[in-house]
């Protein structure tokens, strides 16, 4: 379980409902009910998903000892999905397809038989997959936060988000077969949720015109809804980018501490219309080469971006993407307990919701310039930082 040791990323979710006293044995026979593996048809897509208990895709021992940390508890997701060979299918197809239509007077096959072939060549796969040999897994971290009733799930695919909030429901919530509700619906921690938690009337906003006539009036390309305001993430990319370069490299954040922060890695900005593509800087410091700047003054906006980020004497790295808030590359202070591995692990795991808290502190200070009267003037000045004609204090 990669949240207790090795490399790290997630996304997160809020777990609606009351927060859980704690983790017990109901919780793990639960997760133990919906082991991957366990004798149910896979979904629509062919994939069929479940928990393990954090060793191994087999283990299905879920214990007090080994997954619950206090106020955590710790397993992990697996997906199973079965991936013919195309090689192997079309090598079927055509043996098949030419058997079926040798006696075509026009030796070619008519959509009948082609639609046949295709159906025995799956069958033949479908039957040879029955031994496993065409399985592929996929294992993911999750860890449930008692204190905050904030689920992570250590993948930043948008598809392993969905199947997890599905399995999610039907192992916590109530059903015909299961009375007692232990959680929860999952919502995502992303930046439309977060704005529009912190500002209902965030939901109403739309794109502002860093660059005008050239920025979107309403949203980019990327946004699929009018009416969710994903591109504040971008912005909140943005934001982060000029205020290092303007203003300083610290930020006083709503709950009374400071954030001292630099955009540090790699960078990526896509064009909003859809129209001019996307770039992938990956120096050191990306957010000052040249291109980088000349790709934000065409009106690109940032989608995922590098930081360093310190905050009480411990520092984090990352890199973050701006619609969903997740968190990939992550790396954490080293453990200041000492001694037993429990207790080093227990500090790690603090260190996950510590990162977690400054992303959202951080996002909140953005928000609440974001819908101020002043944010007009403040978009006019990052626009002339984008031109130019705004000095830099890193211009030395």
């Amino acid at each position: 379980m990669s949240f207790l040791s090795g490399s790290l990323a997630f996304q997160r979710f809020r777990v609606e409902g009351a927060k859980p006293r704690l983790f017990d044995g109901t919780h793990l026979t639960r997760l133990k009910d919906y082991a991957a593996g366990r004798d149910k048809p896979a979904a629509a897509d062919g994939v069929e998903t479940g928990w393990t208990a954090g060793r191994h895709i087999w283990d299905k021992d879920f214990t007090q000892e080994k997954n619950v940390y206090t106020d955590h508890l710790l397993f992990d997701y697996c997906a199973q999905t079965d991936r013919f060979p195309p090689e192997r299918f079309k090598a079927y197809y055509e043996t098949e397809l030419k058997a079926l239509s040798k006696d075509n007077p026009s030796g070619l096959p008519s959509m009948r038989q082609k639609r046949e072939a295709k159906s025995i060549a799956r069958e033949r796969l479908e039957q040879e997959a029955k031994d496993g040999r065409y399985r592929k897994w996929k294992l993911a971290p999750c860890m449930w936060d008692a204190v905050n009733n904030t689920a992570f799930l250590g993948s930043t695919s948008g598809a392993d988000g969905a199947r997890f909030q599905h399995l999610w429901d039907q192992t916590f919530l109530s059903s015909l077969t299961q009375q007692e509700q232990l959680a929860g619906k999952l919502e995502p921690i992303d930046a439309a949720g977060l704005a529009m938690d912190l500002f209902p009337k965030a939901e109403y906003e739309s794109l502002s015109p860093f660059v005008p006539g050239v920025t979107p009036d309403d949203r980019p390309a990327w946004c699929a809804s009018d009416t969710v305001p994903q591109f504040l993430g971008n912005e909140f990319l943005l934001w982060l980018w000029y205020f290092s370069e303007c203003e300083g490299d610290t930020l006083k954040v709503p709950d009374g501490s400071s954030i001292t922060f630099m955009l540090q890695g790699g960078l990526r900005l896509e064009c909003p219309r859809g129209a001019t593509g996307n770039g992938t800087m990956n120096a050191e410091a990306a957010s000052r080469l040249p291109e980088a700047r000349a790709a934000a003054k065409a009106g690109k906006l940032p989608r995922k971006a590098a930081f360093h980020v310190a905050r009480a004497g411990e520092t984090f790295s990352f890199i973050i993407q701006a619609e969903t808030l997740a968190l990939s590359s992550i790396k954490l202070p080293p453990p200041e307990a000492e001694g037993e591995q429990r207790a080093r692990e227990e500090d790690r795991l603090q260190h996950v919701r510590d990162l977690a808290a400054i992303v959202d502190q951080m996002f909140a200070t953005f928000m609440h310039r974001r819908m101020t009267s002043y944010w007009t003037q403040e978009v006019e000045e990052m626009g002339a930082w984008l031109r130019g004609t705004r000095s830099s204090r890193l211009a030395a």
